[in-house]
């Protein structure tokens, strides 16, 4: 269990670096990323592409990970929060968020994203 939360503390620092190739690397055939609302992604470009409409950008602190056995991978959560800037140049953090990853033959094979985001979008004016 302990190799699937590095793939996953790797996966996770690949992507704040933005380094799209050691992130695509990590994957499995056939991967999923499904993020609070239910929108389904390919891969973290797609998602990348899909939050621009979002934010410029948010940095994730991860507090703590968890390990435990699944049907035939490891699960791993992680656990912490988001900080980042809107679109509109304000700023936000302290975002809760929870990933849970699958893990397979040293390969994430499946993504789900919870966070608090909503809660702290601005709104509509």
């Amino acid at each position: 269990m302990d190799q699937a939360v590095d793939i996953v503390r790797t996966f996770l620092d690949a992507l704040q670096r933005r380094d799209l190739d050691a992130v695509n690397a990590m994957l499995a055939p056939g991967f999923r990323m499904t993020v609070t609302g239910g929108h389904v992604f390919a891969s973290p470009a797609e998602f990348a592409a899909f939050s621009k409409g979002r934010h410029k950008g948010a940095r994730k602190t991860t507090d703590r990970y968890d390990a435990m056995p699944g049907d035939d991978c490891t699960v791993v959560y992680a656990m912490g929060s988001m900080a980042g800037t809107w679109n509109d140049d304000r700023t936000f953090d302290g975002v809760r968020y929870i990933d849970r990853f699958e893990v397979a033959h040293g390969k994430i094979t499946d993504m789900q994203v919870w966070s608090d985001m909503a809660d702290f979008r601005p709104a509509e004016e």
